[in-house]
């Protein structure tokens, strides 16, 4: 991804020049905003309003983002851009605890103060649109995990046919044994694949009645051969904050029915909305507000508030 492509810095800015970096665009003219540093440790964090959103932003050194997000293709120190990524992060957490708000792109940097105002201003609608429907809400991330081994002992263990054919074998002579054998390897993998099938439909159907909005991410399709523990189902929900304990009864109930097929939920949140700041009604929406591409490490337990 060409980080110069994605931000509002300009090619012709000199060093030492002056700009204003983006975290979030928040709902109402209240907005609570501790006086912490931005993500460079200088600049404190501060506010501008339009009508009634205010843009969350601090004062930034712009040559000393353009050098690092520039390096695409040469040298790039991804090590810099995940620790300001994961600075970006915590602030949008911490001031997602006191307001509803649409987290900005990493690196969203703008060169003057009327920009700011631009910045609202030239998508207000749809901004306002998406922080209504993000308000009271909260998003939570939903990846399952298939032991291929355990659900593979699983189908043998439930289907009466392939234990009756297993137990034949010893009885039988090599030649036959071995016919019998490609039957029941054969027997395991179509009743796997159709077990399988079912499995996804069934966790969007459970999880959906217990959210307002889901986001299901692609998930490359898995071979079982060359992956031990594949990541097959990858979900973002958004939850009212209300209805979060029905939310989680519906995790915990998925768990303890999917486990013993040796299929594991990870859950993670909440974080601010970044699957759902896209209009319903625009499709190409500016494209300001995405996921952060370096999200914070660590998995935060379901019953984190």
């Amino acid at each position: 991804m060409d980080y110069m492509e994605k931000s509002n810095i300009c090619d012709e800015l000199g060093t030492k020049e002056k700009g204003f970096y983006i975290y979030c665009i928040m709902l109402g003219d209240t907005a609570v905003i501790e006086d912490h540093k931005g993500i460079d440790g200088i600049g404190s964090l501060f506010s501008t309003q339009y009508r009634n959103l205010t843009a969350v932003v601090s004062e930034v050194e712009i040559d000393t983002f353009k050098v690092q997000i520039s390096a695409v293709g040469e040298e790039i120190d991804m090590e810099w851009i995940e620790e300001k990524a994961q600075t970006h992060e915590k602030i949008v957490e911490r001031l997602m605890k006191e307001n509803v708000l649409l987290p900005a792109r990493f690196c969203s940097i703008v060169r003057k103060k009327e920009d700011i105002i631009a910045y609202i201003a030239d998508n207000y609608h749809e901004y306002e649109r998406a922080l209504e429907r993000v308000k009271g809400r909260e998003e939570w991330g939903v990846k399952a995990y298939l032991s291929s081994e355990k659900f593979k002992q699983f189908i043998i263990d439930n289907t009466p046919e392939i234990r009756e054919r297993s137990e034949m074998l010893s009885f039988m002579s090599v030649k036959a044994s071995f016919l019998i054998q490609l039957k029941i390897d054969n027997l395991i993998k179509a009743r796997m694949e159709k077990r399988f099938e079912g499995i996804i439909p069934h966790i969007v159907e459970l999880l959906r009645d217990a959210s307002e909005h889901e986001s299901i991410l692609d998930v490359e399709s898995f071979n079982q051969q060359q992956l031990e523990n594949p990541l097959f189902f990858n979900a973002s929900y958004l939850v009212e904050k209300n209805a979060f304990h029905d939310f989680k009864h519906k995790i915990n109930k998925l768990s303890a029915e999917l486990e013993p097929e040796g299929i594991t939920l990870v859950v993670s949140g909440p974080w601010p909305p970044y699957s759902f700041v896209e209009d319903e009604n625009k499709s190409d929406i500016e494209r300001s507000l995405v996921r952060l591409l370096f999200p914070i490490s660590g998995i935060r337990g379901v019953g984190k508030n």
